[in-house]
């Protein structure tokens, strides 16, 4: 009773720096909430190189952080340098084919006009109205990405630096994280066992989620893959493997591989082979990640796969790219919250 008093006092000074806090976290929040996945995912392959090195959990903990950066820094710089290399060479022979053709300007006009005579004589529509239209609609496209030349740089500028924070944070977080959560678990008024349960709750979601994501990943690679070998795309494989690293990426995810290849075949006239890539990738390869990532996801939770779906889909909206981990990391959370609370208020019903 004698700490009511101050206790009530801290407590309420430290709500009214929360905000402040807050404000002062924000920019580092997106690093450090990739960190903390990373941290959570990578914690048994630290104690495992702990013990095998005798108990030294710093030189665990920089071995862990290294080599985790070094693999995922080594992915992005080969799947960088490869997919350069090969829209230079795309470029190249379009660049090639645009002097035989008289310049870009008459390639793209030519390429329109066969596809809109193609078009014409299958359906009833009128050849200069889709003309025009079009054309326009390659004007607003083209001055688009030249306008956001300096926002994509400006992005690759700032994933290199949230990628430094994440190693930061990343460190810190494996050598620390287990004392940093048991004081922090101490400050609540929750006994061990309940604090464990939900504590348990956030590791196995985001594991799950971690698993799904990949799962979807390596079943969209293997499928874009096998419909960029039936297109005759040279390197299937590889552009496979890059459409399912892409599809990690929400709402946008694989269509960012496989659609600039359907734009590439329509310049070049093959208009068969597009429109069966086009539906590959969006019926087939599509599907998959709105299939198998919830249904791993829920296998471990113990939850329907058209609740972690949805709740993917709603943390998507509400968050951003992390909202495919944090909207169902949030259910999770909730539920068992919930059954923590049936828990207290059993012995009362009882009573």
């Amino acid at each position: 009773m004698p700490q009511r008093g101050p206790l009530i006092f801290l407590a309420v000074l430290l709500a009214a720096l929360l905000p402040l806090l807050l404000q002062v976290v924000w920019p580092f929040l997106t690093a450090f909430i990739l960190a903390s996945i990373l941290a959570i995912v990578m914690h048994p392959v630290k104690e495992s190189l702990s013990l095998r090195l005798h108990h030294r959990p710093g030189l665990a903990t920089f071995l862990t952080t290294f080599s985790t950066v070094f693999v995922v820094g080594i992915v992005f710089v080969v799947a960088g340098f490869t997919i350069t290399r090969e829209l230079t060479a795309a470029y190249d022979a379009l660049s090639r084919r645009s002097l035989e053709e008289g310049g870009w300007p008459t390639l793209v006009t030519h390429i329109a006009d066969r596809g809109i005579d193609a078009l014409a004589t299958r359906l009833p529509v009128n050849k200069e109205a889709i003309r025009t239209e079009l054309i326009d609609h390659m004007k607003t496209a083209s001055g688009y990405l030249l306008n956001n030349i300096w926002t994509a740089v400006g992005g690759v500028t700032t994933m290199f630096i949230t990628g430094v924070l994440v190693t930061v944070f990343l460190y810190f977080l494996l050598r620390y994280g287990e004392a940093w959560i048991r004081q922090l678990a101490a400050l609540t008024p929750l006994d061990p066992t309940t604090t464990a349960s939900i504590l348990k709750t956030v590791n196995d979601s985001v594991i799950a989620n971690v698993n799904g994501v990949f799962a979807a990943a390596v079943g969209q690679g293997l499928f874009l893959g096998l419909g960029f070998w039936f297109a005759g795309i040279r390197a299937p494989a590889f552009w496979g493997a890059m459409g399912g690293l892409a599809s990690i990426i929400p709402v946008v995810g694989a269509p960012l591989v496989w659609v600039p290849v359907v734009i590439a075949y329509l310049l070049m006239g093959a208009y068969w082979k597009a429109a069966l890539l086009a539906l590959w990738g969006s019926l087939v390869v599509g599907s998959i990640d709105n299939v198998l990532r919830p249904v791993v996801v829920g296998a471990r939770e113990k939850q329907h796969p058209m609740l972690i779906a949805l709740a993917a889909i709603g943390g998507t909206y509400a968050f951003g790219p992390l909202g495919i981990l944090l909207g169902p990391l949030v259910v999770s959370l909730v539920y068992a919250l919930l059954a923590e609370i049936q828990k207290l208020r059993l012995p009362v019903v009882d009573g």
